[in-house]
């Protein structure tokens, strides 16, 4: 495969864009800004290579999600730069990756980091800060529960000057990792009053983005007030993904890999699920994503709460063949990261910090970004970015992975977090808290495609 190490300590020539300005919620053009210095040094990598670091603009919380849209030979790359308690989005001219241009940005008040489009919509989520010391079963136990919004909308026919819309707005905390395939709905991850304080799946009617309508929710047996108990960790993360005919809606809903009949929005319907134990006791996130991979399989993910391992359940990434939507069965666990030759640790248990996966490759509906497999690209924290090849669903193995220099856990670095990848084949993956998005590129062999066609929610 040709797999070679490379190791920089020494500055390389990139593209950083870093410019300073006051935005309201609508947006707010920035001068054209193209520096070039030296990417963060410190990095390591086996097949792939950086062409750029972007660092969002100063008044940012974090960079964190990520999704694209491509307008004639121009290609936009739309950051959310929240983290609860400010920031919103920033867009970024990517057309040369290896030369970002910055160009505007809007804030939105109570942005938490996430954001979603397709067309020419964008919702961009919203919550109030968690409680302070609370389970994450119940993140916002105690924190009153009032009308405030949820999520805000806005119009990206030109992603030069993004326009406000409207506002989600009712009773209830937050919405996280939400997902507009394009079309009529959006599917939302909401903590909302009737639920226990837990996550659940909220349908939205955008037909006019003007005035959203929730029109149908699912939910897990035992999460509704007044049902017994169940077991925890329980809630919803999201993403979802929905079928090509828009009547079946795929997703990791804790602790199940869930399939749902969605031909009436108004009412879901469980197909089937697979449930996954033992779980980490961190609420939603406890399994967090299940995206599709080609011939009818599901990648699955859990996420790290704790730093090192010793704290809670083993974190896993897996495959799961999804073909009889009824009947979803566990088919293979991805190998785990292990640290470069040299390192000053033997694990990255060891290392300290938040080790296990987050995101992989999702926006998956967005036209401008490519589907996962035969390649999957998976954001693990401290492990940096890992590349797996999924061409054999029951053997995944690394292909690839990129490793930045991250801090310890006291400085709060975390490591990376989130990533897509343009049908250039270009990766952009978010520094969180370092408030940078590095842009790489995969340099190794990529498989053969399947020969079973890809489920990949495009509508």
């Amino acid at each position: 495969m040709g797999n070679k190490t490379k190791i920089c300590f020494a500055a390389v020539l990139m593209a950083a864009v870093s410019m300073g300005s006051s935005f309201n919620l609508n947006a707010a053009p920035l001068t054209k800004s193209r520096a070039t210095n030296a990417l963060p040094a410190g990095w390591q990598a086996s097949n792939m290579q950086p062409l750029a670091y972007i660092q969002a603009a100063p008044n940012s919380t974090r960079a964190f999600k990520m999704s694209m849209k491509r307008v004639d030979d121009r290609w936009y790359l739309f950051a959310a730069t929240g983290g609860r308690d400010g920031g919103g989005f920033e867009v970024i001219d990517v057309t040369d990756p290896a030369k970002p241009v910055r160009v505007t940005a809007v804030q939105v008040p109570g942005s938490n980091g996430q954001l979603t489009l397709h067309d020419n919509l964008l919702i961009i989520a919203q919550q109030v800060p968690y409680a302070r010391n609370s389970p994450q079963e119940n993140a916002f136990a105690g924190v009153p529960n009032e009308t405030r919004s949820l999520a805000t909308f806005f119009d990206i026919s030109d992603p030069r000057q993004p326009t406000r819309l409207s506002s989600w707005e009712r009773e209830g905390w937050a919405s996280h990792r939400n997902v507009y395939p394009g079309g009529r709905y959006a599917y939302m991850s909401a903590w909302i009053p009737g639920y226990k304080g837990q996550a659940t799946l909220t349908i939205l009617d955008v037909s006019d983005p003007r005035k959203p309508v929730e029109v149908g929710h699912w939910w897990q047996p035992g999460q509704k007030d007044g049902e017994p108990d169940r077991a925890p960790p329980n809630g919803y993360h999201g993403p979802a993904t929905i079928s090509p005919d828009g009547k079946r809606l795929t997703t990791a809903y804790t602790p199940s890999l869930v399939n749902l009949d969605i031909s009436d929005p108004s009412q879901p319907k469980l197909i089937g699920k697979l449930d996954f134990s033992p779980l980490a006791q961190v609420g939603a996130q406890a399994l967090h994503t299940g995206i599709p991979l080609p011939g009818g399989m599901v990648h699955v993910n859990t996420e790290p709460s704790k730093q090192g391992c010793d704290k809670e359940n083993a974190h896993f990434a897996a495959i799961v063949d999804n073909n009889d939507p009824s009947h979803p069965r566990l088919v293979s666990y991805y190998p785990r990261p292990v640290p470069p030759k040299g390192a000053p640790y033997r694990s990255f248990c060891d290392k300290g910090g938040r080790f296990g996966p987050h995101n992989v490759n999702g926006e998956i509906h967005a036209p401008a970004l490519q589907t996962p497999g035969p390649l999957i690209y998976m954001t693990y924290f401290t492990a940096g970015v890992r590349v797996y090849d999924v061409s054999n669903p029951y053997e995944p193995r690394e292909a690839g992975w990129f490793l930045p220099f991250v801090g310890a856990w006291e400085t709060g670095d975390r490591g990376l977090e989130d990533v897509v990848v343009d049908t250039r084949g270009n990766a952009f993956v978010s520094d969180g808290s370092k408030k940078g998005i590095w842009v790489l590129r995969y340099t190794g062999r990529t498989p053969p495609a399947s020969k079973s066609a890809v489920s990949d929610g495009r509508r």
